[in-house]
């Protein structure tokens, strides 16, 4: 996050607009390279340690494979559309950090797999680290796009090494190890139903930049990123869990399981909202700067979908959990419908406000999907625990800070409401519940 504030600072809503088109293809090709993988080393690595480092060494090959043939069509996809030169060169430039990533995230989904979740994180942060320098040279020496792409390249390269030095501590002596059509069978749906989906999230930054501009990407893109920040809540809780969710245990168990964990991120999703609505206005400006003014109106517009994006978050690691992967593809094929369709009929109307609001749409149709496929896996419909006094509350409050506007300053108004709401939570015991679960959840998987 501090890294994309500084180069949005740098660069301006018109460069910043060619970086976030450049950054969305990379990370659309990344996905079908083999990000998807992941989840599936993490799974197999908790129900066998043997077999995770096993398919880690093969998917890598598979991966590194894969990138040729990935790179090359999105490179086309490119020139098709009609894109200049300097962005298909700054394109292949960033691709490069596919060889790199292809070690340290398959490492990563091993190491959740099997509880070492400090060494996942040392990754992560070697990874952060190296943006954060690169934003430190951004500010002392500027730069355009290829400088930033520089900074992606050595924080890519250096979370590959922690990655690999990971990997020789703690790799089983005696891995097990897939035959090809095997491998192919077990883990290509992985990666099918993670390009579908990042595919109909990343797709709208490409039809913007078409149908819109660089000046619309970048204002839409800017507020879009600190989306992905608030996404660290429900990945931390959700994958930390995932290896024990995978064991199983009784019905019962799991519905109460997941429904704890929806009502914990549903009260977090509505407290991210609330506290963007106060203070967006305030804060985008401040650490954008005064060009981002239009990006300050894009997340309070944009901060709506991670209601249902946290939801879905939980539905979708039940669904992992209980081997009911293929679902994901058939989800995500309705939700690109949805946005592609919606985007390109939408954005030449509304520029980046149809791209907002289509984002929302596409994460509701999502949710209600997952929640079919879950009450049809599970034989029961998930509802968040104390979803409906938790809404009230929420609702009320939203109500009271409009109206409250007229009387008072709207900053402060807000940060009233926004201070009750977190009262509430915390007096309503729901962080009690979870930790509660998860705490028990820890001492599974520790036996």
């Amino acid at each position: 996050m501090i890294f994309v504030v500084v180069v949005a600072r740098v660069l301006g809503p018109e460069r910043f607009g060619i970086y976030a088109l450049v950054l969305a293809t990379v990370e659309m090709l990344a996905v079908a390279s083999g990000t998807g993988y992941m989840d599936y080393l993490t799974r197999e690595a908790a129900k066998d340690e043997r077999v995770g480092w096993g398919l880690w060494a093969q998917l890598i090959w598979l991966r590194l494979g894969c990138i040729v043939p990935v790179v090359a069509a999105g490179l086309g996809g490119l020139w098709l559309l009609g894109y200049p030169r300097p962005v298909i060169a700054a394109a292949a430039w960033l691709l490069l950090t596919l060889i790199p990533r292809s070690l340290s995230e398959t490492v990563q989904g091993v190491l959740r797999g099997i509880g070492r979740y400090i060494e996942s994180l040392v990754v992560e942060l070697a990874f952060g680290i190296g943006l954060i320098a690169g934003a430190g040279l951004l500010v002392l020496r500027g730069g355009g796009v290829y400088r930033v792409i520089e900074a992606e390249l050595i924080a890519a390269g250096v979370a590959a090494l922690g990655g690999l030095v990971f990997a020789l501590r703690f790799r089983a002596k005696d891995p097990l190890y897939l035959r090809f059509r095997q491998l192919l069978n077990t883990s290509a749906i992985f990666n099918v139903y993670a390009f579908v989906g990042n595919l109909y999230d990343r797709l709208d930054i490409v039809l913007l930049s078409k149908l819109a501009g660089n000046y619309a990407t970048g204002v839409y893109s800017a507020a879009y990123r600190p989306i992905g920040t608030f996404q660290l809540l429900p990945y931390g809780v959700l994958y930390s869990l995932l290896p024990t969710m995978s064991r199983g245990g009784g019905a019962q168990v799991e519905r109460e399981r997941i429904e704890k964990v929806m009502g914990l991120l549903l009260s977090a999703s509505l407290g991210i909202v609330l506290t963007t609505m106060v203070f967006a206005n305030v804060a985008v400006p401040l650490f954008l700067g005064a060009r981002f003014a239009e990006s300050a109106t894009a997340l309070k517009m944009l901060i709506w979908a991670v209601i249902p994006r946290y939801l879905n978050y939980a539905l979708n690691t039940r669904l992992l959990a209980g081997g009911h992967e293929k679902v994901f593809v058939a989800t995500s094929l309705v939700c690109l419908v949805v946005n592609v369709i919606g985007n390109i009929v939408l954005i030449p109307i509304f520029s980046w406000k149809a791209a907002a609001v289509l984002t929302i749409v596409t994460e509701a149709a999502l949710l209600a999907q997952n929640v079919y496929w879950v009450r049809r896996a599970g034989g029961f419909f998930p509802m968040p625990l104390g979803w409906a006094r938790i809404s009230t509350v929420f609702v009320a409050l939203m109500l009271s800070m409009f109206a409250g506007e007229r009387v008072a300053s709207p900053l402060s108004i807000g940060s009233a409401c926004l201070l009750f709401f977190v009262f509430y939570l915390y007096r309503s015991g729901m962080a009690g519940e979870f930790a509660t679960a998860w705490r028990t959840e820890r001492e599974i998987l520790e036996t």
